[in-house]
């Protein structure tokens, strides 16, 4: 076809959308196409199934059962393979192979297939398939086609035997660092923090001086160790002796801010067109094997029985991935292929650290979005997909840190946001209508294994005093008054980590969300009113400071807790 005239074809197609109203699809043929096999998988009943997936030391055993006149073969998925694509998986196994283990039963014929844990993949990658998913196919006349979901590894070995890290409080603190404030820690009774770990500062592929080798996967990776003493180690370290629980947050910068320009290429994903912080690349071995040996080399430092470093409890897997343009971004994607992309990530992460602490979550981040959009998508829809996609391909304790942020930044009046509805259908979740999110947590179909509840953290909330000036200090105190009451009587909210410990430039729209003013010169970190009500919220002194802010707020007390619908 003629250049031009393509062009000008172009052009009319996008004038004629205009004129009627249609707006043309962001996305790609080739997403929009992907995002309907994931539909119509997570709609499907198989007639075949992977009943367990156990990994061991040595090997990996996987159990199931086929039916059908076919030929069938058992297919392993790595993460950089597309279950419901065109890619050849890493490994298939017919049913006839001496591997396999076949007998008849009432379901057709069960299987129990055994093989090595590590195998060599692209690129001379020594594999682990600890990170694998395996499904059934059956090939006939027609070409193969998948007969039974995928499934994750049930089972994992421990290298360790670690006790779990219990929430003493509901009260913590956001991206905790070590400055002279650390002392908060014991003033104000925190029982949990975040900690901000953006892998891409601190880890090499070639050695520099100063930097620890952590071989992973047939490769070795370099880390600076001076960054992990100065900014991991140390926070960790002071938040351990006082028995506080603590999560990692996982994030990835773009290539350009990465401390090693040639990790960075090789971590972010060739789809990522800006925002602030990108999602690993899961398309390739090598970059794979890259994100799996950081959580690996982390996971191993961080969990250790001696605590010689200071201890991780839990993971947080990226930040607020429904706002995925800003904070993960890996280009304009239909929300099923965005959601699938970032279930392989959890899925990694999790399986990684199990086996060196099987008391660890893996959180899920979101924003207050619930129905409504802060960002891309749904909150609450890519939930339900990650929900439906774990019950289908094996569960797993994934549990949620949600951002309860008001609808406006800037509003410390809560208690007013219009957008927080009591109903199931929401637009946001803020701390206004957290009724919502404490409800939605202990429906049987959104806990683990159906009877466990998910852990959910409040990891990065907190209020907005709009200036300096008196008044609007004592609204910023005011509106966490009526957040605390809430957190604190709603059982599914385990505890609030607040953001921010300070005044920070970085928070949206010049907001001044610390409980303390800004860390300088000028303000030296002063605290503010909302640092003294958070120092006695739990404690016998809570209503009394509390109570005058019922005025403020306009209600006679704190029976606040409403019916949702």
């Amino acid at each position: 076809m003629n250049r031009l005239f393509y062009i000008l074809l172009c052009l009319s197609v996008l004038a004629s959308c205009s004129k009627y109203g249609v707006e043309p699809s962001p996305y790609s043929q080739e997403d929009m196409d992907f995002n309907a096999r994931i539909q119509h998988y997570m709609e499907s009943s198989f007639t075949s199934e992977i009943t367990g997936v156990a990994v061991g030391e040595d090997n990996v055993t996987i159990s199931g059962h086929y039916r059908g006149q076919g030929s069938f073969h058992i297919a392993e998925i790595p993460p950089y393979t597309d279950l419901l694509g065109t890619d050849a998986p890493l490994t298939t196994v017919p049913q006839s192979s001496p591997a396999m283990d076949v007998r008849s039963s009432a379901a057709g014929k069960d299987f129990t297939l055994t093989l090595d844990r590590k195998v060599t993949a692209d690129g001379g990658i020594s594999y682990d398939r600890l990170l694998s998913k395996w499904a059934i196919f059956e090939s006939g006349e027609n070409g193969s086609h998948l007969v039974s979901a995928a499934h994750y590894a049930d089972e994992v070995p421990l290298k360790r035997n670690l006790s779990p890290v219990p929430l003493k409080n509901k009260k913590g603190i956001g991206g905790v660092s070590d400055n002279a404030f650390v002392s908060d820690f014991d003033d104000l009774d925190v029982g949990s923090a975040t900690l901000n770990m953006y892998v891409t500062g601190f880890t090499y592929l070639t050695p520099v001086p100063g930097t620890i080798a952590h071989e992973y996967g047939g490769r070795t990776y370099y880390f600076d160790e001076n960054y992990l003493k100065t900014n991991l180690d140390a926070v960790l370290l002071k938040a351990g002796k006082r028995n506080m629980a603590v999560a990692a947050i996982l994030l990835v910068q773009q290539a350009s801010a990465a401390a090693d320009r040639q990790l960075g290429d090789l971590l972010m994903n060739d789809g990522c067109s800006g925002g602030n912080l990108t999602l690993p690349d899961m398309t390739s071995a090598e970059a794979v094997n890259c994100f799996a040996a950081i959580v690996d080399f982390l996971a191993d430092r961080y969990t250790r029985e001696d605590g010689k470093y200071g201890r991780i409890a839990h993971w947080i897997v990226m930040n607020e991935v429904d706002i995925a343009s800003s904070w993960a971004n890996i280009g304009t994607r239909p929300e099923l292929v965005f959601t699938d992309y970032y279930i392989r990530i959890l899925r990694l992460v999790n399986n990684i650290v199990r086996q060196y602490d099987d008391t660890a979550e893996t959180f899920v981040s979101m924003s207050h979005s619930w129905t409504g959009l802060s960002g891309d998508y749904p909150a609450l829809s890519m939930l339900n997909t990650i929900n439906r996609m774990g019950k289908m391909e094996g569960d797993y304790r994934w549990a949620l840190a949600y951002h309860s942020y008001a609808g406006d930044l800037l509003n410390p009046r809560c208690w007013e946001c219009p957008w927080s509805t009591f109903s199931m259908d929401t637009h946001f979740v803020t701390f206004r209508n957290l009724e919502v999110l404490d409800k939605w947590i202990y429906m049987p179909e959104n806990m683990y294994l159906g009877k466990h509840k998910r852990s959910v953290w409040l990891s990065e909330a907190g209020l907005n005093s709009r200036s300096y000036s008196e008044h609007d200090l004592q609204e910023q105190a005011a509106g966490w008054a009526y957040a605390w009451k809430k957190i604190n009587a709603l059982d599914g909210i385990d505890g609030i980590q607040w953001h921010n410990w300070f005044d920070n430039v970085g928070d949206g729209s010049g907001a001044l969300l610390g409980l303390r003013k800004y860390n300088d010169s000028e303000h030296g970190g002063e605290a503010k009113p909302v640092w003294y009500l958070y120092q006695v919220s739990g404690t016998g002194n809570e209503d009394r400071a509390f109570n005058p802010y019922l005025e403020v707020i306009g209600i006679p007390d704190w029976n606040i807790i409403q019916t949702v619908q």
